[in-house]
């Protein structure tokens, strides 16, 4: 749904220059839904559609029963905003212009624009700086409507927050973690790869301490320490040296394991198998999810009851 989009944050820069230019592009237009007292045009729901098509892939564009679907989510999304427009009206929200500058600001620094090249983007896409502060207004405006009758309303107690833990716990599970030492030898140089790779084997097989191996020969992260890496987590390492270090035993050794770059040997201090994660680590996590879960459903839940009171005819 279109709504969703602004329902808490503003809608993305692109989205609003977009709209504009889409809907400015078109030359016959005509009513396709009436929602109260106001109307949406089939340019409004072509801009709608055709920005979200482009987040479509290559196949679903082709597919003309996605495209319709899609069409018909984006007219059911632009009532919304018609509804949540006119409930905004009636309570009437209004915005300040400090409001406007401080959203202006944040998409700028969001988006890495200056004033100057803000300004080239909104004329790219045929719209004046006034129009898009009258346009970012408008969102602010039935963001804060939403703010003020539903978020601002919802509680999330610890008590809920803590069985939703105990139930899914499956769901925050911190994956498996290897304390490994680490000897790097690259492969730039081929002559001396060859004589550091020997005699870090040849090491290896004389029991020689790995520490001192990485300190002579390591050219890797932590070779003056023995070759310390601390803790790294699975899908942080790279895949033959993680499926290497899920075999082994403390104390055990592995390698080489070469890849372009050069070659790795690898021995583990200490493994932490995969665990759930305590309540404090994810209490946050959870704390926005089920607010996330209330805030739909009160939404949704409101904007039921504002529909059966609403005069809503489609004209597609």
């Amino acid at each position: 749904m279109f709504f969703r989009a602004v329902k808490i944050a503003l809608a993305p820069l692109l989205m609003v220059v977009l709209f504009s230019a889409e809907a400015r592009s078109e030359v016959v237009d005509r009513v396709v839904a009436v929602i109260n007292d106001s109307i949406i045009t089939l340019s409004e729901l072509n801009a709608a559609s055709a920005f979200a098509a482009e987040r479509l892939s290559p196949a679903d564009k082709k597919d003309g029963k996605k495209a319709e679907e899609l069409r018909g989510k984006m007219l059911d999304g632009l009532i919304e905003q018609k509804l949540v427009k006119q409930a905004a009206d009636k309570a009437g929200i209004d915005i300040s212009e400090r409001e406007i500058d401080l959203a202006v600001d944040d998409i700028k620094k969001q988006n890495g624009l200056t004033q100057e090249s803000l300004l080239l983007a909104l004329a790219q896409g045929g719209l004046t700086y006034k129009e898009y502060r009258e346009q970012l207004k408008e969102q602010i405006r039935q963001v804060k409507f939403v703010n003020k009758e539903i978020r601002s309303k919802i509680l999330v107690l610890p008590e809920d927050i803590e069985a939703y833990w105990r139930q899914r716990q499956d769901e925050f599970i911190s994956p498996s973690a290897y304390r490994l030492n680490m000897i790097f030898i690259p492969s730039a140089d081929k002559d001396v790869y060859k004589l550091k790779l020997k005699a870090v084997e040849d090491g290896i097989k004389k029991g020689e301490p790995f520490g001192d191996l990485a300190r002579a020969y390591s050219e890797g992260f932590g070779a003056s320490s023995g070759g310390e890496m601390g803790w790294m987590k699975a899908g942080e390492l790279d895949k033959s040296v993680e499926d290497a270090a899920s075999k082994l035993k403390a104390g055990s050794i592995a390698g080489p394991m070469v890849n372009s770059e050069g070659a790795y040997f690898i021995e583990l201090v200490e493994t932490k198998p995969a665990a759930p994660m305590p309540l404090e680590e994810v209490r946050g996590r959870i704390q926005d999810k089920l607010f996330k879960k209330t805030m739909d459903e009160r939404f949704d839940f409101w904007l039921e009851e504002v529909k059966k009171s609403a005069h809503i005819e489609i004209r597609l």
